[in-house]
């Protein structure tokens, strides 16, 4: 039987704590990995509850959280990848995405198999908008970034305007009636 490393995986995902997302923007405030990845799994338990109790629809709140957590895991290991540069080739984001999924294999290697496989696949699909769950992650993702931004812009940061038209463009394409009925509720204005 093999070995598990929890001191190689405990030391490099608490490197999550010292990545710092949107680092190619000036910042007011800096926002870690880890910081996000625990709001977008706040907001995606939120949205799975809107979904599941106000909308009547079934969902599965475990794979939900369990994906939300390790979204970004990877990026312990690759850094924050700035969004502009990683979706401006569907090839090149492909890329990225199966480089980053051989180094997180590699990383949750260091847990016992059974674990390794199941946090590897809601990795894989922690996105997969053919699945109510993965349209929740990736809003709950997105919802975040939006927040981070508004954070950001009502501080004084200026340079977050297009950022916020961003997240608000791709949160309105994604077909759910929870972030629709948030994105309703916040009404934002910059």
């Amino acid at each position: 039987m093999k070995k598990n490393d929890w001191q190689n995986f405990i030391n490099k995902e608490r490197n999550l704590d010292r990545v710092i997302r949107f680092s190619a923007n000036k910042r007011i405030k800096d926002q870690s990995v880890s910081e996000h990845s625990f709001h977008s799994a706040i907001y995606a338990m939120i949205l799975a509850d809107l979904e599941e109790k106000i909308f009547g629809n079934k969902v599965n709140k475990e794979k939900i959280l369990k994906t939300a957590l390790l979204h970004d895991l990877e990026e312990c290991l690759t850094g924050d990848i700035i969004y502009s540069f990683k979706y401006t080739d569907k090839k090149f984001f492909r890329k990225l995405k199966k480089i980053g999924q051989r180094l997180l294999g590699d990383l949750l290697d260091n847990l016992p198999k059974e674990l390794s496989k199941e946090y590897l696949n809601f990795w894989g699909n922690s996105k997969d908008k053919n699945t109510i769950e993965g349209r929740i992650v990736e809003a709950a993702d997105r919802l975040e970034g939006l927040f981070y931004a508004l954070d950001e812009f009502f501080l004084g940061n200026k340079e977050f305007r297009k950022i916020i038209k961003t997240y608000l463009k791709i949160l309105k394409e994604i077909d759910l009636k929870s972030v629709k009925l948030i994105l309703e509720e916040i009404k934002v204005k910059i």
